[in-house]
């Protein structure tokens, strides 16, 4: 087997293994307002994002780091970045529906009311 192909493989078994429960935990931290799509999103950008350090050390060991480590690594970046803006698209408008009003703070006209 070609050392590329066994650093792809790596790097999608560690992907598959860890990719559900990130995601999981993720979610579980901070909610999710955005329905679907942003679900989806959250989850593919977490999922990418994983396999980052796994594509750079492996990578960089069986082939080599300027020939497919660090390349590999950063264009796993960069799409990781591509799917958590579009997740952020999503997920933006529904935080913003779902916050309360912001509190206008301690006016003058309520100190004058506030009797002290």
């Amino acid at each position: 087997m070609d050392r590329t192909v066994l650093t792809l493989l790596i790097t999608l078994a560690v992907i598959v293994l860890l990719s559900v429960p990130t995601a999981r935990s993720s979610a579980r931290r901070d909610k999710i307002y955005g329905g679907t799509g942003a679900r989806v999103f959250h989850f593919l950008g977490a999922a990418i994002y994983i396999g980052v350090l796994p594509a750079a050390l492996c990578g960089s060991i069986l082939v080599g780091p300027f020939k497919l480590g660090i390349p590999l690594a950063f264009g796993l970046l960069a799409l990781s970045f591509l799917l958590l803006m579009a997740y952020a698209i999503f997920e933006r408008p529904a935080r913003a529906a779902s916050k309360p009003s912001e509190d206008r703070g301690w006016t003058a006209e309520d100190a004058l009311k506030s009797g002290l």
